[in-house]
C-alpha cells in the first residue's frame, strides 16, 4: 500500500476573552482530518498572554501557529515566532488589529481562519526593541513613547468596546493637555537629532487605528524602520501636522520629521510611558534602542492581499 502523506499540525493560541464562544468549534471544523492532525489549542491568561504558549508551539515544531486575539496577543505570538520559519495565522479579535489590517486581512474569525490552513505566506521584518536594560523583544507595527502612549493609556476598554476605534480619538483629546517632552533620536551613525516633541513613533508599517497613514513610505517587507516624531507647541502647528497626515504632503514648517534606517536610539530627558502594538507597557523608559529584523516573521496572507505592493516573489508552501 502507498505511504499516506504526513499530516501537518497547528496550534491555535487564543485569548479566550476576545474569541467568540463558538470559535474552538468552528476553527476544529475547518480542519480537514486528512490533511492536519488533531491542533494543540493553547489559552492565554491575565498571568501569560501568551508567552509561554508560543514558546511551546516552537518547541512542538508545529507546521502552523494561529495566533487569535487583539493585538497584544499578536504581538506577543509574533515575538515568539521571530526567525523560527513557522508560519503565523492571524484571526483579528481585538479593537484596533493593526497587523490584520496593515496585511488586509479579513476581519471575520471563519475566513481568518480559512487563510491561515491555506498556508500562502510571505515573510515580513519585525523589529527587535530594548527598553533601557529590560531583555529585547520584537514587535510588527509601531511603539512609541510621549503622547502615543497616553493615548493608549487614557483610551477606556469598556468604550473600546461600545465606539471600537473612536475611544482612542477622544482619548486623544485628553492627551492634548500633555507637555513636550525633550529627547535625542539618533538613526544608525548619524548625527543625533534633539526635539522637545509630543509624540515619537517606531514604525514597521505606515498605518494607524481607523485606516489613518502616519507613515506612508513604511512597508513591512522593506528591510528599514521607520521614525515619526511630531513637534508641534501651538496650535498652529497641531493645524499643519493634521494637513500633513491628510494630504500625505511635506511641509518645511509642520514640525513633523520623518526618518528610515536599521536602527534607531531614542533617548528621553526623563521617565515617560511607551506602548507596543498598541499596548501600554508597564513602567516607564527612558532609552528605546531598535533595530529592525529583515523577514523576521511569516504569516499567512490572502493570494491577492497582504503587501500587494511590495517588490520580489510570493514565499509559498
Amino acid at each position: 500500500m502507498a505511504e499516506q502523506p504526513a499530516r501537518r499540525r497547528c496550534a491555535v493560541i487564543y485569548n479566550p476573552t476576545r474569541v467568540s464562544d463558538e470559535f474552538r468549534t468552528n476553527t476544529a471544523g475547518r480542519l480537514d482530518p486528512t490533511a492536519w492532525d488533531r491542533p494543540m489549542w493553547l489559552e492565554t491568561t491575565a498571568e501569560d498572554p501568551g508567552h509561554s504558549m508560543a514558546a511551546s508551539a516552537v518547541e512542538a515544531g508545529v507546521d502552523l501557529v494561529i495566533a487569535a486575539g487583539g493585538d497584544g496577543t499578536v504581538r506577543i505570538v509574533a515575538d515568539g515566532l521571530a526567525n523560527s520559519g513557522i508560519p503565523m495565522g492571524i484571526v483579528p479579535a481585538g479593537t484596533a488589529n493593526l497587523l490584520a489590517h496593515s496585511l488586509d486581512l479579513p476581519m471575520k474569525e471563519p475566513d481568518a481562519v480559512d487563510v491561515a490552513l491555506q498556508m500562502h505566506t510571505r515573510a515580513i521584518d519585525m523589529i527587535k526593541l530594548t527598553v533601557d536594560d529590560q531583555p529585547s523583544e520584537h514587535f510588527a507595527v509601531m511603539a512609541g513613547t510621549g503622547m502615543d502612549a497616553m493615548i493608549m493609556d487614557e483610551t477606556n476598554e469598556d468604550l473600546k468596546k461600545v465606539i471600537g476605534p473612536g475611544a482612542y480619538f477622544l482619548a486623544a483629546a485628553k492627551a492634548l493637555g500633555r507637555l513636550p517632552i525633550d529627547m535625542t533620536i539618533t538613526l544608525d551613525d548619524a548625527r543625533p537629532h534633539r526635539r522637545r516633541a509630543m509624540i515619537c513613533v517606531i514604525a514597521n508599517v505606515g498605518t494607524l487605528t481607523g485606516g489613518i497613514t502616519l507613515l506612508p513610505l513604511a512597508k513591512a517587507d522593506d528591510g528599514r524602520l521607520d521614525v515619526y516624531v511630531a513637534s508641534p507647541h501651538r496650535f498652529t502647528h497641531w493645524v499643519r501636522v493634521l494637513v500633513r497626515l491628510i494630504t500625505f504632503r511635506r511641509r518645511s514648517d509642520d514640525r513633523v520629521d520623518e526618518w528610515q534606517g536599521s536602527r534607531v536610539q531614542v533617548r528621553l530627558s526623563h521617565p515617560d510611558a511607551y506602548q507596543l502594538d498598541g499596548d501600554v507597557a508597564e513602567g516607564e523608559c527612558r532609552t528605546l534602542a531598535a533595530e529592525v529584523a529583515p523577514e523576521a516573521l511569516v504569516v499567512c496572507v490572502t493570494p491577492e492581499g497582504g503587501l500587494a505592493s511590495a517588490a520580489g516573489p510570493d514565499q509559498r508552501t
